[in-house]
């Protein structure tokens, strides 16, 4: 069983750090966009603010499913993902 255990978390360690990586791409997406934004001035600065507001809440779910993971598996490395 312990083995079973253990496949199981590289496993969900595995497609965690899938979904991180998607994370940053989709962020660093984000921030290109903002950047775009940025660069036609006042009548798209509130857009671009919304679009780095989203781009913190990426960051801050990232972090949360990484906390989560790392609680149920048990292993402080979830969180170098």
């Amino acid at each position: 069983m312990r083995c079973q255990l253990k496949w199981y978390n590289i496993k969900l360690l595995s497609a965690v750090g899938k979904l991180t990586a998607e994370y940053g791409k989709i962020g660093g997406n984000l921030n290109q966009i903002a950047r775009c934004l940025n660069e036609y001035g006042a009548p798209y600065n509130a857009l671009s603010q919304e679009v780095r507001a989203a781009t913190a809440e990426l960051a801050a779910l990232k972090f949360e499913v990484l906390q989560k993971v790392g609680e149920a598996v048990g292993n402080i490395q979830t969180y170098q993902l």
